[in-house]
């Protein structure tokens, strides 16, 4: 190694250094799992089908939150309820032709959660997330693919933000 990549190397390295301490004195930190109510130990999802997106989505939130997600409400000490879940594309804007060059994709998300017991619920709870993508004929399947990417990303966003919606009822 040459003393001038050393160089560029050891700076890189001080810079590196400098910033982790800079946002580590700021108390920045990554956010960690949510920490759920305890009534939401044992945990039922209803609502939506067991093996769709968004069901797989909330079960895997819940997990990281700590939460054990079991298959009846029998077992449960508490019910998240999926009351509704919609989707919807709509056209963005359009070419000088008249075709379209992008789309809107939207998600909500309304959901409530009550302890079997009756001690403790969360009223119904609304939550909206968008995306916007370009779009062109000529990449048919490729935008096609995009937007499968995107709804799936949007359901995961949709159960993280329930989760934040939880902790902060805590």
């Amino acid at each position: 190694m040459s003393a001038r990549a050393a160089s560029v190397w050891s700076l890189r390295l001080i810079a590196a250094c400098t910033l982790t301490l800079l946002l580590a004195a700021c108390g920045f930190h990554l956010r960690g799992p949510a920490e759920l109510p305890p009534q939401m130990a044992r945990t039922y999802v209803s609502g939506v089908g067991p093996g769709t997106t968004l069901a797989r989505a909330l079960r895997q939130a819940l997990r990281t939150s700590g939460v054990q997600v079991v298959d009846n409400a029998q077992n449960a000490t508490a019910v998240l309820r999926v009351d509704a879940y919609r989707a919807s594309r709509n056209v963005l804007s359009l070419t000088d032709t008249g075709s379209v060059a992008g789309y809107q994709l939207l998600s909500v998300l309304e959901f409530s959660v009550h302890a079997v017991n009756g001690n403790w619920h969360l009223p119904k709870q609304r939550l909206q997330v968008q995306r916007e993508y370009s779009y062109s004929d000529a990449q048919l399947l490729g935008k096609t693919d995009e937007a499968a990417q995107l709804r799936k990303a949007m359901k995961y966003q949709l159960a993280n933000l329930a989760m934040l919606r939880l902790q902060a009822r805590k």
